[in-house]
């Protein structure tokens, strides 16, 4: 009898493990009337280029880069509907940028009063103090999914006339413009805040999301990110999801060639892997992380006439983490 009852409590407890790794959950991001977040951003980039042409012909050794950004951006829920769909105000709070390479290293930091000396920092000073304390309103579905975004043109045409004044600001307030377009927006958006599954999900469900980003430069290049729930964290009271992530990017279209050397890039096979941590009692994102690896092949018209091919190897690393109050 003992061992009867003994085998009846396994089953039940094997019944009941089962249960509880098959229950289902809700993912959604949930903000109320007014309330803000603050994220801290830290983007990692660092290129090694072989093949580039020397000052006395031929190709010189390799060349690396590295950069660094940290931005802070606050998130305010201005509106909140009956559904959960929420209007957000994204801020610029602060950039501090760091580069390092053949031309030496320099900083810019806008919480710093002094810009130094360098005429390239100075000019990325004055477009990242253009950009600060200004907004973007982001409408979002409670899954993630970006309804609008408005507020990057004025921004951008303030950088416009900022660079038309100072030429030394030129070639910085380019870059910045061009993450300022609707669709590098809505990309960096959906990268910061992706969509969750409209389903509920299971630890083992997977789901899918699309990117889309392009400029005169890159071409068109597209990507497929599959989003796995790991499992859930933490107990009935502070559930927090573990969510890996695997990225796939595609050229689709090469660009044309541009500049005196008529160079081209082409992209190789390019990938990334991560993990989103996912506060579910609150609906927010505690932590998430990205290495994407993004090997590329350029073609131009070398200093002789001829054909020069550089390859890069470029690693990117980007951290998103809620900044506690």
């Amino acid at each position: 009898m003992k061992r009867v009852h003994a085998l009846a409590v396994l089953v039940l407890l094997c019944v009941t493990a089962a249960a509880a790794e098959a229950q289902t959950v809700t993912l959604r991001y949930r903000w109320t009337k007014g309330e803000s977040r603050s994220y801290q951003v830290t983007t990692r980039t660092d290129s090694t280029i072989t093949g580039m042409p020397s000052p006395g012909g031929g190709p010189s050794g390799p060349v690396t880069t590295a950069q660094t950004v940290t931005q802070v951006f606050t998130f305010t829920a201005d509106e909140v509907a009956a559904d959960g769909s929420f209007t957000l105000r994204q801020t610029f709070q602060s950039v501090r940028m760091e580069s390092a390479g053949p031309m030496g290293k320099f900083v810019v930091d806008s919480t710093v009063a002094a810009a130094g000396t360098d005429p390239q920092a100075q000019g990325m000073r004055k477009v990242l103090d253009a950009m600060v304390g200004e907004s973007v309103t982001i409408a979002m579905a409670p899954d993630g999914a970006v309804r609008s975004i408005d507020g990057g043109p004025r921004i951008a045409e303030k950088i416009a006339k900022l660079a038309a004044a100072d030429p030394a600001a030129r070639e910085a307030a380019q870059a910045v413009r061009n993450q300022l377009s609707a669709e590098a927006l809505r990309t960096t958006i959906e990268q910061t805040f992706p969509k969750l599954s409209s389903p509920p999900v299971k630890p083992g469900d997977t789901w899918t999301g699309q990117l889309a980003m392009g400029n005169p430069a890159i071409g068109r290049i597209t990507g497929r990110s599959t989003f796995t729930l790991r499992a859930v964290e933490g107990g009935a009271e502070a559930p927090v999801a573990r969510i890996p992530v695997s990225l796939v990017l595609r050229q689709d279209v090469v660009p044309q060639p541009s500049g005196p050397t008529g160079m081209v890039m082409t992209l190789g096979a390019a990938k990334g892997e991560g993990e989103i941590l996912f506060d579910m009692s609150k609906g927010q994102i505690r932590r998430s992380t990205m290495r994407s690896d993004m090997p590329s092949t350029a073609t131009m018209t070398g200093p002789d006439g001829g054909v020069l091919t550089m390859e890069n190897k470029t690693t990117i690393v980007m951290t998103m983490a809620l900044v506690e109050k």
